[in-house]
């Protein structure tokens, strides 16, 4: 009771944060899980039981979009963290200037309207007059029109979010090489360890936390793709590029089918639960045998 008492000023501080998190994410996350077992529309609400998520894993739509949607993230996941770590691990050799300034500039990006870089996107690889068909034209090849197949439409639309997923995975891991106390890369020299043996062995290991962090956190963001594969392919062909936020989307506010829409959002969030959860235990597994 004593410590309650002491600790009071802290509770009443975070009572604000708590008041929105319950009324802007759990009452709606536990609205929306209710109106998954509706038949929900702006007419009528009409309780179905599970056939919402009957029709979910029955339907084409849904598989196309579980498939499109892990084939992002098996691109986006590894290149974000490999490439943001070795990013860090170069910047973390330069001096404080060109560092702050290497940060801003792969920062930038992620603050960048997504809408304008999908505007340049398009310029890039339109088929009809984008700079990558005239390279094409020069070189006497056909233009190749980019996002009519998910064979070629994912990766590109992949590499777009990579290009403005780098900022803060860069600015954690570069934080986090700089916080290691130069005397460990000192003692391993002396010993003799090539600077191979040192990465792997003392930075790589000390980054554990760090990486647990970006794996699930950058995993979460992209099992929620929307604006550029909307913007870009909006889903298309036959919902291959398609995300299952998308059709969240399509199926509430295009076809007004709310409960059905509610019942792919559950489906979601339990799938990322899931991988989160297999992610933090297997990092923690790692961890431990460190």
């Amino acid at each position: 009771m004593k410590r309650l008492r002491k600790e009071k000023w802290g509770y009443l501080f975070l009572l604000p944060w708590f008041c929105f998190f319950i009324i802007f994410t759990v009452y709606p996350f536990l609205y929306g899980f209710k109106v998954s077992f509706y038949d929900y529309t702006i007419s009528r609400s009409v309780f179905g039981g599970v056939s919402n998520y009957v029709q979910a894993f029955g339907s084409a739509p849904f598989w196309r979009s579980v498939c499109a949607t892990f084939e992002y993230a098996v691109i986006i996941l590894p290149v974000t963290v490999l490439v943001s770590l070795w990013i860090s691990k170069v910047l973390s050799t330069r001096g404080k200037k060109i560092n702050a300034f290497a940060k801003a500039v792969f920062y930038l990006p992620s603050v960048t309207n997504q809408v304008a870089l999908v505007i340049v996107w398009n310029f890039l690889f339109s088929p009809a007059f984008g700079l990558v068909a005239s390279i094409f034209r020069i070189l006497k090849l056909d233009p190749i029109s980019w996002f009519d197949s998910p064979v070629t439409a994912i990766p590109l639309l992949a590499l777009l979010i990579c290009t403005y997923g780098l900022g803060q995975p860069v600015i954690l891991y570069t934080a986090a090489i700089n916080g290691i106390p130069d005397c460990y890369f000192e003692a391993a020299r002396i010993d003799g360890a090539t600077e191979n043996q040192i990465f792997f062995s003392i930075t790589l290991r000390l980054l554990h936390g760090t990486t647990t962090y970006i794996l699930i956190t950058s995993t979460i963001g992209m099992l929620q793709i929307f604006a550029v594969p909307y913007l870009m392919t909006n889903g298309g062909p036959s919902f291959r590029t398609s995300t299952l936020l998308m059709l969240v989307y399509t199926s509430a506010f295009q076809n007004g089918s709310f409960g059905y829409a509610s019942a792919i959002g559950v489906v979601l969030f339990f799938i990322t639960a899931a991988i989160a959860f297999i992610q933090f235990r297997m990092m923690r597994q790692d961890a431990i045998e460190y």
